[in-house]
């Protein structure tokens, strides 16, 4: 799906918007994210199972449902190109993925000043990221409601992705909220 959207962006980038072609960056910087976070070096997933007393029943289930979380928030502002706050989700998730790269170092009390997906994080999703928002803002292009919007659709879809991959696991959404809680407070020993 990734070279299928870096196609249709190449091909289409003089006729697309800029914001849309943000978002066809964007998702090309997700992909890699992804790999970073998952295969190389990897071990996202099992630094959180581990922390967080969260057993994945089966990983490639999260995936999947990272993975189609993924395609939810960068396919609807691809279609959609005139509604601007759909493309403020992937945005603002660009910058939230530095912070909680840069808090999984805390969390996890990580050795090294590094979580799977803290570079794709910062080198490609939060510049085009802040590319983004600063052109829609300079550009005028969205309204105050608009960013509430966009909040709401960013903040909702990741709460949803996350009680899928949290409760078909067998466990309730409200405990592994409880753990989240419970490492990010806990003392450092």
């Amino acid at each position: 799906m990734g070279i299928v959207i870096a196609v249709i962006t190449v091909l289409n980038w003089s006729a697309m918007p800029v914001v849309q072609r943000m978002v066809g960056l964007f998702f090309l910087a997700l992909v890699f994210h992804l790999w970073e976070e998952g295969k190389y070096p990897g071990g996202f997933t099992e630094m959180i199972t581990k922390t967080l007393n969260f057993t994945a029943r089966n990983r490639h289930f999260g995936e999947i449902v990272t993975a189609s979380y993924a395609l939810i928030i960068i396919l609807f502002p691809l279609f959609f190109p005139n509604v601007v706050w759909l493309s403020m989700a992937p945005m603002m998730l660009g910058i939230l993925e530095v912070v909680a790269h840069l808090a999984a170092i805390k969390m996890f009390k990580l050795k090294r000043f590094y979580s799977p997906g803290l570079v794709t994080s910062v080198v490609l999703m939060l510049p085009i990221s802040i590319y983004t928002i600063v052109y829609v803002v300079q550009n005028n292009l969205m309204q105050p409601i608009s960013w509430l919007y966009a909040f709401g659709f960013i903040l909702i879809s990741i709460m949803t992705a996350q009680q899928i991959v949290v409760r078909m696991s067998g466990m309730k959404y409200a405990d592994f909220l409880k753990n989240v809680r419970g490492t990010i407070f806990a003392k450092r020993k």
